[in-house]
């Protein structure tokens, strides 16, 4: 029997400007840079989720524009089966991490690539798609 998938989101998050994207530094579980965004609670809708996760890994508020996709590929994450979707939009606020989980910062969209190899799960592709398409 297969098991069932954890459903996730996560987000292109652009400055007011464009010129910038929020990234993550994750310093605890599963560590590396990364896309901000996390798993589905019980009762959530996934753009819930996005909001949600993005508030608490980077303090900011979210408002979604676009879906960048579905990434639901095989083994996408080694600790269990999982399905994301990719959420673009723009971020509100003051950055600030959760303490001791992320460290969140800002990059120039141009600068996305010279993360490349640095990045976790699938999240380089997310990023490449998101050049790809923009």
């Amino acid at each position: 029997m297969t098991e069932k998938p954890i459903y996730a989101a996560d987000a292109i998050i652009l400055t007011e400007d464009d010129d910038k994207v929020v990234l993550i530094e994750r310093l605890a579980r599963l560590p590396g840079i990364a896309l901000p965004g996390g798993k589905q609670e019980p009762g959530e809708w996934l753009s819930e989720t996005i909001i949600r996760e993005i508030r608490e890994e980077t303090g900011l508020v979210f408002v979604q524009q676009h879906v960048l996709g579905t990434y639901a590929q095989a083994g996408r994450d080694p600790r269990f089966p999982a399905v994301s979707t990719v959420f673009i939009g723009r971020g509100y606020g003051t950055l600030i991490g959760e303490p001791g989980k992320t460290r969140p910062f800002l990059v120039d969209r141009l600068m996305l690539l010279s993360y490349a190899g640095r990045y976790i799960l699938d999240h380089e592709q997310m990023v490449r798609d998101y050049l790809q398409h923009q």
